[in-house]
């Protein structure tokens, strides 16, 4: 029985009981992909399934119609280049069929058009990850509009670092040849793989310390130079976290794409079809599909939570993710 003495509440909810909130429990917030605070290990890789598992529809059903309308694409284009220069791009008569297989317009145009198509994608499964986070589902409409949005800017940063690349390979070749070409000396000869290994080393500097620059243009909508100066900023101080976390990644997801890929290779050998060359392209075609299909969501979507827990790190972005979340 109550005695009167049990404060407002109790009389308020005898007065109103239809306007008065009588239950002061903390009300519930449907909760991220990750938690809004700094990320270990387990919550990225945790963090990059569930993901996936989030906004499937997005993130593996977009994908593959976006590729499979890229193979086409490409294999049409191919087909066209083919008939009109011949099968290879190294012209003459005498090149073998291994040459051709490996640089076919076929195989040179699918590659050229794979790489392409996962730079764009990746803008919206970015978004679509960060998104995610703070427990809004992004749908396939959404993730479109964000990869046409970020078209030129991602494509933009794509030739910037392909002509960088080139170029520094370009000037490797140009200094080291001089010095090597006709020389019979074993042991001069013999350092030629020791003087790759600074540029290895430095390759991978700059590839991690550039690793969340498109994560900066899908995100926060910038162009591809204020990108990277910005990606620069983020990775201070977090380099060897970057680094070790997006290489065990490569590692596993790329095994598990690998694993799934040699199943429908294995799958389409079985496959008896009269004509060998259809069979050969439709194993490769759907080999490359299904693993990229796999790799391409998993991998942008460790790479956002990486770029999420850079600014929880660096910039205490986690209380505005907590704020977005629990209000």
């Amino acid at each position: 029985m109550p005695n009167g003495w049990e404060g407002p509440r109790y009389y308020a909810a005898q007065l109103a009981p239809e306007t008065v909130r009588t239950d002061w429990t903390t009300p519930a917030a449907e909760a991220g992909i990750v938690p809004p605070r700094p990320l270990e290990l387990g919550d990225i890789f945790g963090g990059a399934f569930r993901a996936v598992r989030y906004a499937p529809l997005t993130m593996f059903g977009l994908t593959l119609v976006v590729l499979m309308i890229a193979q086409l694409l490409g294999l049409g284009v191919g087909w066209v280049l083919a008939r009109q220069f011949g099968e290879s791009i190294i012209p003459g008569e005498g090149v073998d069929l291994e040459t051709i297989s490996v640089l076919s317009w076929s195989s040179v145009v699918g590659i050229l058009a794979s790489s392409l198509t996962s730079v764009v994608v990746g803008m919206g499964l970015t978004y679509t990850v960060f998104q995610a986070v703070s427990a809004r589902r992004v749908t396939p409409v959404e993730a479109l509009q964000r990869m046409g949005a970020r078209l030129w800017a991602a494509l933009a940063y794509s030739a910037v670092t392909g002509i960088a690349i080139a170029a520094a390979a370009a000037l490797g070749f140009a200094v080291l040849t001089p010095l090597f070409a006709g020389s019979s000396d074993v042991g001069l000869v013999a350092l030629i793989p020791l003087l790759f290994l600074p540029a290895g080393a430095l390759g991978i500097w700059i590839g991690t310390k550039l690793l969340l620059a498109p994560c900066v243009i899908a995100i926060e909508g910038l162009g591809p130079f204020r990108a990277i100066r910005r990606s620069w900023q983020l990775t201070r101080g977090l380099f060897w976290r970057l680094l070790g976390i997006n290489l065990l990644a490569s590692v596993i997801i790329s095994l598990a794409s690998s694993t799934v890929g040699t199943l429908f290779t294995f799958a389409g050998s079985l496959l008896t079809l009269q004509d060998a060359d259809i069979a050969f392209l439709a194993m490769t075609t759907l080999s490359s599909l299904s693993s990229t299909m796999l790799s391409l969501p998993l991998m942008n979507a460790v790479t956002a939570l990486l770029y999420l827990d850079a600014r929880i790190r660096r910039e205490g972005f986690d209380l505005q993710l907590s704020e977005a979340l629990y209000g």
